[in-house]
């Protein structure tokens, strides 16, 4: 007789199936796709918002004014931050104010927490609201010079931010009116199209990367700023001349033409490169939250239908809602139906 197949394998298992069922029930996912969801795109807006949480103090987000020190941000952005006035105001209340408002909307999405403490839920989405709105207007002021503040940026965070503050408007809304299932499908949106962030920085990096091997790319960039990132008049005149009219003062705001490229190791070159790439990427990341979350609702429609029939009810008790009559083809009225949010079930 063939000797019995080992049953180590399934009994090694064991352990592991009883962690990720302890998952589940302390997170309060019921689908697997939904949790691994969770994991890798509330884990990658929540390890963003911490990791860039210290670029809030100025020494972290502009080290480079200190005697080896690291900027936080692009090359050359700190020649408008570390300016008195309406761009370092602007980055520091969008940096204070969306940072935690990411935190904060990670936890939103749980649903063990959601059901555990609702309080907790409602209290956050208060704040999350607050802070978000206060941190668009910083990035608001700060656009003008942002990544080099072309028209392709500045139209892209405008379109980014615009589309944000709408869904978290109606997701207030209906939070407030009990339409828990429009509730979920407009904050999914806010959240989702705030994320796009994340992903246009892994496009950025291929895109530069592209436009840097096949040549040919420029941008213009203040002498200022050059001269800010070169930290030397005549290292920035060696490589761009025609920035001696910036130092006369005959034209303080000149600009000169820079190559884009990450390949020669130049600060100002990757700059200009950085600058090239950075609406385009923005547009192709936006571009696919867009239609992915689309399709992600069509395919969790019954997820809003079961939360419509669940909070029917309640919306009806509030008076947010009229009573619906469920009548069949006799006239009669099924209230069990009415009860259960369905009002078209035929009483059997």
């Amino acid at each position: 007789m063939p000797p019995k197949a080992s049953s180590g394998s399934s009994t090694s298992f064991g352990p592991l199936t009883k962690s990720i069922r302890r998952l589940y029930r302390l997170i309060g996912f019921s689908k697997t796709y939904n949790l691994w969801l969770w994991l890798v795109l509330g884990g990658g807006l929540f390890t963003f918002s911490a990791a860039r949480l210290p670029n809030v103090h100025f020494g972290n987000l502009c080290g480079s004014v200190r005697e080896g020190g690291v900027d936080g941000v692009a090359p050359g952005e700190c020649f408008y931050y570390l300016q008195p006035g309406r761009y370092q105001i602007g980055i520091v209340l969008h940096l204070a104010c969306i940072l935690p408002a990411g935190l904060l909307a990670c936890l939103q999405f749980v649903p063990g927490l959601r059901r555990r403490a609702p309080r907790f839920h409602r209290i956050s989405g208060y704040a999350i609201a607050v802070l978000s709105t206060l941190g668009s207007a910083g990035s608001a002021m700060i656009v003008r010079r942002s990544m080099g503040g072309t028209l392709d940026t500045q139209a892209l965070l405008g379109v980014l931010t615009t589309a944000f503050l709408v869904s978290l408007y109606f997701g207030y809304v209906t939070g407030m009116r009990m339409q828990i299932d429009e509730h979920r499908t407009w904050m999914l949106r806010a959240w989702v199209y705030s994320g796009s962030i994340l992903t246009l920085r892994i496009v950025l990096v291929f895109a530069v990367i592209s436009i840097s091997l096949t040549g040919g790319y420029y941008s213009a960039l203040p002498c200022g700023k050059i001269n800010f990132i070169k930290k030397s008049e005549n290292a920035t005149l060696a490589s761009y001349p025609e920035c001696a009219a910036f130092f006369s003062g005959e034209k303080p705001e000149l600009h000169a033409v820079v190559e884009a490229t990450v390949f020669n190791r130049d600060a100002v070159q990757m700059a200009a490169a950085i600058n090239q790439s950075f609406g385009m990427s923005g547009w192709v990341a936006l571009a696919l939250h867009v239609v992915c979350l689309e399709f992600y609702l069509r395919y969790t429609s019954d997820e809003g239908e079961r939360l419509r029939k669940m909070y029917y009810p309640r919306r009806v008790a509030l008076g947010l809602e009229k009573p619906l009559k469920a009548s069949t083809s006799d006239g009669l009225v099924n209230e069990k139906a009415i009860a259960n949010g369905d009002s078209t079930k035929k009483l059997e």
